[in-house]
């Protein structure tokens, strides 16, 4: 009995070696963390790999995800769809070791490109900014045409401040951050990632804000000169 638990044990170890997670939640969302109305969503597709079809499953476009892994969102599901092709694999991660990834397969309908699409279910009121942060690993860039994500409806993107992380060979982990003002019911954060690109994890975090429009301050300013004005010609 006891060499048979000690064979569970070694084979559960050697299970999960071989489909060792590289990724991590690597940065807070660079905004302050004692704000409402903050939502996370985390798809780990190396580390919840046993919720994936099996490897070598090729799946065609308009496959949906659910997160494979915390979400927070009190206001709807958030989704991940892949509008183009992919395939589970598995494939050699940063230091080696064996992981599960989802794979962009050959040309997309981006010419070369894979589109991954994600909804995220937004705070219902009208505030002035929604902010999207994301992170994504990889073993190609998040960007590959020199390009970020877009968001629908459009947004601008800002810095984080956040530098890219090297976790070995060609994988890193990406970030970025995307304003939309005002902030919407719900939007969608698109990718397009080259053909052949290996997807370990992708974390979105949002937050909307009241946050006032530069306008605003304008407006403001151009009160206080005016009053001040009026003042110095009473006296």
């Amino acid at each position: 009995m006891k060499h048979l638990v000690k064979l569970l044990v070694v084979l559960a170890c050697v299970v999960a070696w071989s489909t060792g997670a590289v990724a991590e939640d690597r940065w807070p969302p660079p905004w302050d963390l004692s704000l409402p109305n903050q939502t996370l969503q985390t798809w780990d597709f190396a580390k919840y790999w046993t919720e994936l079809p099996p490897i070598g499953t090729t799946m065609e476009p308009g496959w949906e995800v659910l997160p494979l892994g915390p979400v927070e969102n009190p206001y709807g599901q958030p989704t991940l769809t892949f509008l183009d092709p992919v395939t589970i694999q598995e494939v050699d991660g940063p230091d080696g070791e064996s992981i599960v990834t989802v794979h962009i397969d050959g040309d997309g309908t981006g010419g070369g490109y894979g589109k991954v699409s994600i909804f995220i279910p937004n705070f219902p009121e009208p505030n002035a900014v929604k902010k999207v942060f994301w992170q994504m690993t990889a073993d190609k860039s998040a960007t590959p045409k020199g390009d970020p994500p877009t968001t629908n409806p459009p947004g601008t993107n800002v810095p984080t401040n956040y530098p890219q992380i090297g976790l070995g060979g060609t994988w890193y982990t990406y970030n970025g951050m995307i304003e939309i003002r005002p902030n919407p019911e719900g939007e969608w954060l698109t990718f397009e990632l080259a053909a052949s690109t290996n997807i370990d994890q992708i974390v979105v975090k949002t937050v909307c804000t009241n946050v006032p429009e530069p306008s605003t301050f304008v407006l403001i300013g151009c009160g206080l000169v005016s009053l001040l004005v009026v003042i110095r010609r009473r006296r």
